[in-house]
C-alpha cells in the first residue's frame, strides 16, 4: 500500500526549510571515544558487523554548517567538538559518556541540558519543537524531547557532522520513548547521510515510523528530490509509553557486494522483520518496480535527528531520545 504523495506545496516548504540554514543553537560537546575497542551486543551478533575497534574519532568537520537539503553535503569551518580521548573521559565542556557508549565513536547523553555543539536546524515547520529538557530522561537528568508534535506535517530536526573519514558502515543506538501513539503515516526519526565514490551526491538511510511500526528507508539525494526511496516496512510495533532500545545498521560498504546493503533495525535486541519492500517515487511507479541501485558508501558524513512528519499527526504526541550513539561497530544496549 504505497503512502500518499507529498503535495507540491509541502515539498516546496520542505526544500525551503532545508536550504541555507546557518543559525547555531545553544550547544554542548559530545563525548567521543577513540580508544575503546569493546562493544556490547544484545540478541546475538548480526551479520555485517564486526566487534573490532571503534577507531580514532579524528577531527570533526562541519562547524557552522549550512544544510544543503536532507541529502545535501555539509560544509563550513571547525565543528567545535572535542575528542574525549580514553573511554569515559569527556571533551572540554562536554557531557560524560552516555549509557552503553563503550566502543561508540560519537555519543550524545544531553546531560549539559542544551543542544550539542555543531547541531544545526534542518527542519523547522508547524507545531512542536525539538529541544533538550528534563521532562523524561532515560538516564541522568536530560534527554532530547520532540515536544507536542501535532497537526499538519510537524517537522523539527537537527543535522550534525560525523568525524572525518568515518567509513562506509554506520551502527547506531538510541533509547527512545514514544507517547501516546505511534504515527500512522510516514515520519522520519533518524537519518544518516553518506558520500559515494560514483559522484558528489549524498545518499542517505533512515529509521522511520509508519503504521505505528518501523520503516527502514534508503534515499537518493536531496536536492534534487530525494527520490526514489526504497522503503522497507516491518511488522514490528514500536514500543509505547516506555523506554526501548533501538539499534540500526546502515552498511553502505556491504563487503564485496556490488551495492550498499538495505537498512537493518533492532528493537530491544530483536531484529525487525521486513514484510513489504517497494519503491516510492513521484509520479508513482508500479508495485513490482525493481529496487533502484543502492550506491556504495565511501564515508558517512552527517546525521539528522528529530521527528520529521511528512503527513498529518492527529494526536498531540511526544517523543524522546537519550544516550544516542554512533559507531563503526555495534554499540549495543547494555552498559
Amino acid at each position: 500500500m504505497p503512502r500518499p504523495l507529498i503535495t507540491a506545496l509541502a515539498r516546496s516548504a520542505w526544500l525551503a526549510a532545508l536550504v541555507g540554514c546557518t543559525s547555531t543553537p545553544p550547544t554542548d560537546n559530545p563525548s567521543i571515544d577513540g580508544s575503546s575497542g569493546s562493544t556490547q551486543t544484545t540478541g546475538g551478533t548480526p551479520a555485517g558487523g564486526s566487534a573490532g575497534s571503534a577507531g580514532s574519532a579524528g577531527a570533526l568537520n562541519g562547524g557552522a554548517t549550512n544544510s544543503a537539503g536532507t541529502g545535501g553535503a555539509l560544509n563550513g569551518g571547525t565543528a567545535g567538538m572535542n575528542s574525549a580521548g580514553s573511554a569515559g573521559a569527556a571533551g572540554s565542556g562536554g557531557g560524560v559518556v552516555g549509557t552503553g557508549c563503550k566502543g561508540a565513536t560519537v555519543c550524545y547523553d544531553f546531560e549539559s541540558g542544551a543542544l550539542p555543539t555543531g547541531w544545526v536546524p534542518a527542519m523547522t515547520q508547524n507545531a512542536g519543537a525539538t529541544l533538550v529538557d528534563g521532562d523524561k530522561p532515560h538516564a541522568g537528568k536530560y534527554s532530547l524531547h520532540m515536544k507536542n508534535f501535532s497537526g499538519d506535517q510537524p517537522q523539527h530536526s537537527y543535522v550534525a557532522p560525523l568525524p572525518a573519514n568515518f567509513g562506509g558502515t554506520l551502527w547506531g543506538r538510541a533509547f527512545v520513548y514514544n507517547t501516546p501513539k505511534g504515527p500512522a503515516q510516514h515520519g522520519s526519526l533518524l537519518k544518516a547521510r553518506y558520500a559515494n565514490a560514483t559522484n558528489s551526491n549524498i545518499d542517505w538511510y533512515e529509521v522511520g515510523y509508519e503504521l505505528a511500526r518501523y520503516d527502514g528507508i534508503w534515499h537518493n539525494p536531496l536536492p534534487p528530490s530525494g527520490l526514489p526511496e526504497w522503503t522497507l516496512r516491518s511488522d514490528t510495533d514500536i514500543v509505547l509509553n516506555n523506554w526501548t532500545c533501538v539499534e540500526w545498521l546502515f552498511d553502505g560498504q556491504n563487503g564485496s557486494a556490488p551495492e550498499a546493503a538495505e537498512p537493518r533495525i533492532w528493537q530491544d535486541g530483536k531484529e525487525v522483520n521486513w514484510v513489504e519492500k517497494f519503491e516510492f517515487n513521484d509520479p508513482p511507479v508500479p508495485a513490482d518496480t525493481p529496487r533502484p541501485p543502492l550506491l556504495k558508501a565511501t564515508n558517512f558524513v552527517s546525521i539528522e535527528v528529530g521527528l520529521t512528519m511528512y503527513h498529518p499527526l492527529p494526536d498531540v504526541s511526544n517523543f524522546y531520545i537519550d544516550d544516542l550513539a554512533f559507531g563503526k561497530a555495534r554499540v549495543g544496549c547494555v552498559d
